[in-house]
């Protein structure tokens, strides 16, 4: 069994003060055998050297991912570092940072570091936790699928770093204190777990009636739908796309027609060509119907979320990972949503960063795990 410590600062200048200040929230997980840390913080944290200094004075690992916003049952904010520490003295945790990753070599150095971390384990992990980075040459899902192979098809849950603006220039994952712009950072836990994922998108009322047919597409790039353009398609919806336009707030909710729940994915960018660059794959032969992201719609999906968090007992940690596009869109209230977390779970112990793409396996119609990345939803791993 896992026993979850979290812990927050607001002090970004001097690492004395924030190191003693983190350190006396965790203390406790001194007296267990196994520990490691997940770390989510505001960029400045790591340009300041917080992070790193604060990582190398711990007596375990940590990874993590900067994030637009967090929270833990103590508080919430933008400006801030939250620690969690994972502790037990049967799990073991094992963490390990990929090579930069480009299009060429990533499924070879995703296997690399996954064979090296699970090396060193007694068998093959219960799931594993990682934060990818925003990649302009190779898209969140292809890791994903990758990740996913090398892994052989192991539970991955996590989170495609955040950062303060939807540029995701100054955005990173963390391993021990140290920003990584092209590499993934996994966590492998080995022991006796049964971890519980649980992703709410749209409401049914969000989610147009009209069906479409992907009829040519490439990987996550979109090309036709009904046997039409993309754009023709689109237009003869109402909605129209041009290039270098924000199409990010359009959800797609994708049905892969393996019985899972469909998958809401983001529309990126167009190609020159009028294709779609999406947030997950594509495939030709799935459906896919037009959604809508408002307040009432993300307060609504929060809520049966939370009201799924609610109802799975036995569970000691939790990690919650929200759509950055939520956070966003709740204008001028931006963590309304977050309050909502807070008010629900009352003095539970939790920790919650904004994601810039969520990572959660989705139940097919067997009752088997798929990996899949999805936009716009809210995200929670319970264990």
């Amino acid at each position: 069994m896992i026993t979850m410590f979290t812990a927050q600062t607001e002090e970004v200048d001097d690492i004395e003060s924030a190191a003693a200040e983190i350190l006396q929230q965790v203390d406790g997980a001194r007296q267990y055998a196994n520990s490691v840390g997940i770390l989510l913080c505001h960029p400045e944290f790591v340009e300041s050297g917080v992070a790193e200094e604060l990582c190398a004075r711990l007596p375990f690992d940590v990874i993590g991912m900067t994030t637009m916003a967090m929270a833990t049952g103590a508080g919430h904010g933008e400006f801030m570092l939250s620690l969690t520490v994972l502790s037990a003295d049967d799990v073991v945790f094992r963490t390990v940072v990929t090579e930069p990753l480009s299009t060429a070599d990533a499924r070879g150095r995703l296997g690399a570091a996954y064979d090296a971390a699970r090396a060193t384990l007694p068998d093959s992990p219960a799931f594993i936790i990682s934060f990818f980075p925003f990649l302009s040459d190779i898209s969140s899902a292809d890791v994903l699928r990758h990740l996913d192979a090398v892994c052989g098809g192991i539970p991955v849950w996590g989170s495609v770093a955040s950062g303060m603006d939807m540029s995701y220039a100054d955005a990173g994952v963390i391993g021990n204190g140290r920003v990584h712009e092209k590499s993934v950072v996994m966590l492998l836990l080995y022991g006796p777990l049964e971890p519980e994922f649980i992703l709410a998108s749209l409401p049914e009322k969000n989610i147009g009636d009209r069906r479409a047919l992907i009829t040519e597409s490439d990987g996550c790039i979109l090309k036709k739908v009904n046997d039409i353009p993309l754009l023709d398609y689109f237009s003869d919806v109402g909605i129209v796309m041009r290039i270098g336009q924000d199409n990010t707030t359009l959800p797609l909710m994708v049905d892969y027609g393996d019985g899972s729940k469909p998958v809401a994915l983001a529309v990126y960018s167009l190609t020159p060509e009028n294709w779609a660059v999406c947030g997950g794959e594509m495939p030709e032969g799935a459906f896919f119907f037009c959604g809508e992201v408002d307040k009432d719609g993300i307060m609504e999906s929060a809520g049966d979320a939370l009201a799924q968090i609610q109802g799975l007992k036995g569970k000691n940690c939790l990690l919650m990972l929200p759509c950055v596009t939520r956070y966003i869109m709740m204008t001028p209230v931006p963590d309304e949503e977050i309050r909502l977390v807070r008010d629900t779970l009352g003095g539970r112990p939790f920790v919650l960063g904004l994601s810039g793409g969520e990572i959660c396996p989705v139940k097919d119609r067997d009752g088997i795990l798929r990996n899949r990345h999805h936009n716009f939803s809210f995200s929670a791993c319970l264990f």
